[in-house]
Formats: C-alpha cells, structure tokens, sequence
C-alpha cells in the first residue's frame, strides 16, 4: 500500500472506511452522493503532520488527480498516471526519516 494511504489509514481508518463504502455503493453518483463524507476524510487526515507534509510538498501531484477525478467521474481509471504521480511524491516525501516513525508497523509472521 503506498505510504500516504497507509498514513491516512492509520489515523482516519473510520472516516476512510465510511468514504470507501459510500463509493463502492455508488459508483454512479460517488463524486456528489459521497461529498461531505470525503470532507470528513480530508479534515481527519489534514490534522496528522505528516500527512499535512505529504499534502504541502505534493500538493501540484494531487490537484492534477483531483482535477482529473472531477473531470472524468465515471471513468476514474484514467486518472491512475495522476494518482501514481501523487503516490510518488508522497512516498518520496516519508523516505525522510521524521516521516517514517509514524508508518504502522507491519505484523511480523510467527517463527
């Protein structure tokens, strides 16, 4: 999973989990039935610091892909590239050491 979604996961698991559901239940109508829950996702996740340095230093990468996004709503695949950019950036930017103590840890598998 890449790194921003796994911050937003950890800190916003029930707001992501609300939005998530709502677009799957609408793929129609997600980009007006699903607004205010979005919100909720980008207020939760716009109060963690790291999360708020991934959106300061990537925020070009992801105005493309919300662009894109608002743009295309019933064909989203076509703003994969955009979201990868975005990705990537975000990734680059937890590569920095401050970031990376907030990523969740993964299980390790029983010996």
């Amino acid at each position: 999973m890449n790194v921003v979604m796994e911050l937003v996961a950890k800190f916003c698991h029930d707001e992501l989990e609300a939005y998530g559901n709502c677009v799957q239940e609408n793929p129609l109508i997600w980009h007006t039935k699903c607004a205010e829950l979005k919100k909720t996702v980008s207020n939760c996740s716009s109060s963690h610091p790291s999360i708020q340095r991934i959106k300061r230093d990537c925020h070009k990468q992801f105005q493309v892909y919300d662009y894109c996004l608002r743009n295309n709503p019933s064909q989203v695949h076509v703003c994969l590239p955009a979201l990868q950019e975005f990705f990537t950036c975000g990734n680059n930017i937890a590569s920095e050491q401050q970031l990376k103590a907030d990523m969740p840890t993964p299980e390790k598998a029983p010996a």
